[in-house]
């Protein structure tokens, strides 16, 4: 019984011992003393924030800057910068005004520095200039948003329905974009009077004020893709090559890099006729790229010709020299790839950008009736030397006539 109360104390006070002396370790090199002041040199106000240039402490020990302000929705904040740089950025405010800034050294003991105090001002946020050149007009099933973005700030364009029921304005949908111009279209609405809000949001939060739309989207159908099939003529490239098959060009599957119409090597251009099982106006159609490693190189393509008929029977003798001879000409296309990086590199906005679809328009003063539709491919983006073709997924919409059964 002896025994075991001794090793009881024992071991309780080995215990102790260990506390206290995990109690005494500090960082290496760190003391009680806190830095000397941080010197500011020079502010840079900027559109939604400023830029704030010091010298730094001399003391061995340092290891960031820090600024400390409440921004204008009241929130305070912080911005942390290593000790190393002569710099840093504040941003994120809502609107224009004056801002006080705190700003400390910090060493490794996380000993803080006397503070010292800056004024900011900073402009208008983007999202402010940005809203005047919104325009809406309606658009294949729904609305057409244009915008201008000089300072490519990271926004969102997010559109509202009006809503009877609630008597306000319901969110229904966000278009994420760094873009310095563009336009983008929200769809899935009826052909009736609708009124759309749009407005802007940045990455803090800010709100612009909304832009209110009436229109009426135009008509468009969604063409069943169990009705599609290929509809091969002299000239036409096999998009069956390495195990893929063209079926896999409209089987609802995309965003994947092994689900795809594939060709050979086969000198460009490259020809793809399609029987849309109905005859139609088309309105438009989305044209995602095989995905993953592949996205905007090897055999995406980048530039391409669609041509369509009603009576593939009604069509001249084959002429190598002419291809398109008796087809009616329907649009030029061009990819479009958001972020403007090299062949192989894309960024996230680009990715999500092809995720939805690259959606291509015809004239709508000049919609043609047609079941059959040709694509003339003429450059990749991996050039036009480059003797592939590679297509993730084709959808279509337009105006439909007649069903084929």
């Amino acid at each position: 019984m002896k025994s075991q109360i001794f090793f009881f104390i024992f071991f309780s006070g080995l215990i102790l011992m260990a506390g206290c002396n995990q109690e005494l370790h500090y960082p290496h090199g760190s003391d009680s003393i806190k830095p000397g002041k941080v010197q500011v040199i020079d502010v840079a106000n900027i559109p939604g924030g400023a830029i704030i240039k010091f010298i730094s402490p001399g003391d061995p020990d340092l290891l960031y800057i820090v600024a400390s302000f409440i921004d204008d929705k009241g929130v305070k904040r912080e911005v942390k910068v290593s000790g190393l740089l002569n710099s840093l950025k504040v941003e994120g405010f809502g609107r224009a005004g004056n801002y006080k800034i705190d700003l400390f050294a910090v060493d490794r003991g996380e000993n803080h520095s006397d503070p010292t105090t800056t004024e900011i001002s900073p402009l208008d946020p983007p999202i402010i200039s940005i809203f005047p050149t919104l325009s809406a007009d309606s658009d294949y099933g729904g609305i057409k948003v244009t915008f201008q973005n000089e300072a490519r700030a990271e926004i969102s364009i997010n559109v509202a329905v009006y809503d009877s029921l609630q008597n306000s304005l319901v969110y229904r949908e966000s278009y994420y974009t760094s873009q310095r111009e563009g336009a983008y279209s929200f769809r899935g609405f009826t052909s009736v009077n609708t009124k759309f809000g749009i407005y802007l949001e940045d990455l803090w939060g800010n709100l612009s004020d909304t832009l209110i739309v009436e229109a009426i989207p135009i008509p468009d159908e969604y063409l069943e893709k169990s009705k599609f099939s290929i509809f091969r003529i002299q000239g036409d490239t096999n998009f069956g090559e390495y195990g893929f098959s063209p079926t896999q060009i409209w089987n609802e599957v995309w965003n994947s890099q092994w689900d795809c119409g594939h060709t050979g090597a086969v000198q460009m251009p490259h020809y793809l006729t399609i029987d849309l099982g109905a005859k139609v106006k088309l309105s438009r159609f989305k044209l995602f790229q095989r995905a993953g490693t592949e996205l905007y190189k090897h055999g995406n393509p980048k530039y391409f010709k669609v041509y369509g008929t009603l009576d593939v029977n009604s069509l001249p003798k084959y002429n190598p020299d002419n291809p398109n001879d008796g087809w009616t000409f329907l649009k030029e296309c061009r990819s479009f790839k958001p972020s403007g990086l090299p062949v192989g590199q894309f960024s996230v906005e680009d990715q999500e950008f092809q995720l939805k679809g690259e959606d291509f328009e015809f004239d709508i003063n000049n919609l043609v009736e047609i079941r059959y539709v040709r694509f003339e491919l003429i450059e990749n983006w991996e050039g036009m030397n480059f003797p592939y073709s590679v297509i993730g997924e084709l959808s279509f919409w337009g105006e439909i006539i007649e069903e084929i059964k």
